[in-house]
């Protein structure tokens, strides 16, 4: 019990000791009071440095298309983006810490801090927070502004979003997979070339859509035959599911075998292969999701997961998504002939 007890003093020992470095290295303290939280000028805003004392961290660059990249990897989530942008145009001060809490929630911030580096177009950051914990009320954070060539402040805020009721801290995210956009076909403007659709149990049914433009429609089977007279709406209604899919998680809660198993020795429900007008090719497989929970499983319905399927994507990763989105592609080649 004594060793559990003294485990527990040391690891805690260890993790303030971790905050501690984190939270003040490179600069100290100044005597300086910061409190301009805000940044009126978002569109200047080029990176966002996010990074936590457990070692994760994650930059995001704004492409030249004005897209954002998380660590040079993948798209990030417009939506987190943007909420990140607007917490910092409307940041403000709530409230003061009280002068003899100001130690303590210093400490606070230092023992499980969250830092975020706002760079404006140069090779330093503009501004630097570090971001404590949610008030007891749920409706601010601490936090503390540090300034290049001003210093660290000498006395951390109550900060929140103005116009917001809720607090900061889970916009903050360090992990990249949460950064990262969960699209997997995005055509807004429809701006696609073909749609190859192929059921490799189910050849027959496999089409190919080549789209030129308004009503100028090609449609093939998977012998590369043409159809003169095929349902132009309703192969331009199909075409609308493209404008955007997603999956559902990146976290597909497999073991490294379990997903070897799926790729390699099951065959795909579908495959689909976009070509976009800069003739930019994007290809997935859709996979029938079982349980792999036993007390999830279901004989009756041949352990088949009735909400969601498995995506292999581009880069040979395994990811879930909704059935309710998908499965409106999957619908046959006779679905559009009308001879």
């Amino acid at each position: 019990m004594k060793k559990n007890k003294y485990s527990i003093i040391l690891l805690i020992a260890l993790a303030l000791v971790a905050g501690y470095l984190f939270f003040s290295r490179n600069t100290s303290f100044s005597s300086t009071i910061l409190n301009d939280f805000s940044i009126a000028d978002t569109a200047s805003i080029n990176k966002l440095f996010f990074a936590d004392n457990d070692g994760n961290s994650s930059l995001l660059e704004r492409m030249e298309d004005g897209t954002w990249m998380v660590n040079g990897k993948y798209k990030a989530k417009p939506q987190n983006v943007f909420l990140i942008l607007r917490g910092l145009h409307n940041f403000e001060v709530k409230s003061t810490v009280p002068k003899e809490a100001v130690p303590a929630i210093i400490k606070q911030i230092a023992s499980k801090p969250i830092k975020l580096e706002v760079f404006q177009g140069g090779d330093e950051p503009s501004k630097i927070y570090y971001f404590g914990f949610a008030t007891q009320d749920h409706y601010g954070n601490y936090a503390l502004l540090e300034i290049p060539g001003e210093g660290k402040s000498s006395e951390p805020f109550i900060i929140r979003e103005k116009g917001f009721h809720g607090f900061i801290r889970p916009r903050l995210i360090t992990n990249e997979d949460e950064w990262r956009s969960a699209d997997v076909f995005y055509y807004p403007k429809l701006s696609i070339n073909t749609i190859k659709m192929e059921y490799p149990d189910y050849p027959e049914e496999s089409f190919e859509i080549i789209w030129r433009g308004k009503n100028n429609l090609e449609l093939k089977d998977s012998q590369g035959k043409s159809y003169t007279r095929f349902d132009t709406l309703e192969v331009k209604n199909y075409m609308l599911n493209y404008k955007a899919l997603y999956v559902e998680t990146y976290n597909n809660r497999l073991t490294e075998a379990q997903q070897d198993s799926i790729i390699n020795t099951h065959r795909p429900k579908a495959i689909i292969t976009i070509t976009d007008n800069n003739n930019q090719v994007r290809k997935v497989g859709l996979f029938t999701k079982g349980f792999v929970s036993p007390f999830l499983r279901d004989e009756e319905n041949n352990n088949i997961d009735p909400e969601r399927i498995y995506i292999l994507n581009d880069e040979n990763e395994l990811a879930i998504a909704q059935r309710l989105q998908w499965d409106p592609l999957l619908i046959p080649l006779n679905s559009f002939i009308t001879e």
